[in-house]
């Protein structure tokens, strides 16, 4: 990536973030440039844009990194990899998705670009937390708002519900639940959203501007080439570690974040600090011997 952040950046900067710390609630791109103000100066050496795809060791036990850009090499290292490839998941079901010509932004996968949505006519598909989080979000600028869910209940924090029915009450959102999108059609002069009730079989046209998909992503957890050969263990995609340490089974290399796994282990975005400190932490002492 050409800039730090991971999905806070590059999936939903706009979306706010209320499991921090310190924070009543904040954005992804602002939490963002807050980490990047306090860490990257003291970072004396940053590469981005840098594909790794392949490590190996050398026979003086340092690793050879091959990248898209050159081959970097390195006495530790520590993967922090996230959750791998994400592609949106989006049921294959839907009518007319995949032949659609998006140069009109009429679907959206997440909340990538909060100002797309500014006096706009706006359907969020889901009944998650990001779903939700959206919905609260985006009913301040947009001009219509509806939640379309496939289940007859939310997943969502409850909490969060407060507020969604409050808007309900008070006709600034539509709420549409069991309720499946079979179709979408975009022409020049429309846009169109076909749904159906589950229980009635019901069919209905809804026009629109835009429509955000929060089905969630599926993942695809690759190991780096070579690691595999130097004996890391895996377990259903994720690394390994000691959590004393964050080592990997493999001698000085170190994980932390959504790629790694140990009992206990919670994917979200607090252990990942100090996941990361503690395999810092670890080289360090090792570094305090030599």
């Amino acid at each position: 990536m050409a800039a730090p952040g991971g999905q806070c950046r590059h999936l939903y900067p706009d979306k706010k973030m209320y499991g921090i710390p310190g924070y009543a609630n904040i954005k992804a791109r602002d939490y963002v440039a807050i980490l990047v103000a306090q860490c990257l100066p003291h970072a004396s050496n940053i590469l981005f844009d840098h594909k790794v795809l392949e490590i190996s060791k050398d026979p003086d036990g340092l690793f050879d990194i091959i990248t898209n850009q050159g081959a970097i090499t390195a006495k530790y290292v520590i993967i922090a990899t996230g959750i791998g490839d994400v592609v949106p998941n989006v049921p294959s079901s839907i009518s007319g998705l995949n032949t659609l010509d998006n140069s009109s932004n009429f679907v959206q996968h997440y909340c990538i670009n909060i100002n797309l949505f500014d006096g706009k006519d706006v359907i969020i598909a889901g009944g998650g937390d990001s779903a939700v989080d959206f919905a609260l979000e985006l009913v301040r600028i947009a001009k219509k708002l509806t939640i379309l869910h496939r289940r007859s209940e939310f997943t969502c924090e409850p909490s969060k519900l407060i507020p969604l029915r409050q808007l309900v009450d008070d006709n600034r959102l539509t709420l549409m639940m069991n309720t499946d999108i079979i179709e979408l059609e975009e022409t020049t002069e429309y846009k169109h959203v076909l749904v159906k009730e589950r229980e009635s079989g019901v069919v209905e046209t809804l026009n629109t501007d835009h429509v955000i998909f929060c089905y969630g992503f599926l993942t695809k957890q690759n190991v780096i080439l070579g690691l595999d050969t130097m004996g890391l263990e895996v377990s259903n995609y994720s690394i390994v570690v000691n959590i004393e340490t964050m080592e990997t089974s493999i001698n000085n290399c170190y994980a932390a974040g959504d790629v790694v796994t140990y009992y206990g282990k919670k994917k979200n975005i607090v252990p990942c600090f100090f996941e990361a400190d503690r395999a810092v932490r670890s080289i360090k002492s090792k570094l305090d011997l030599v």
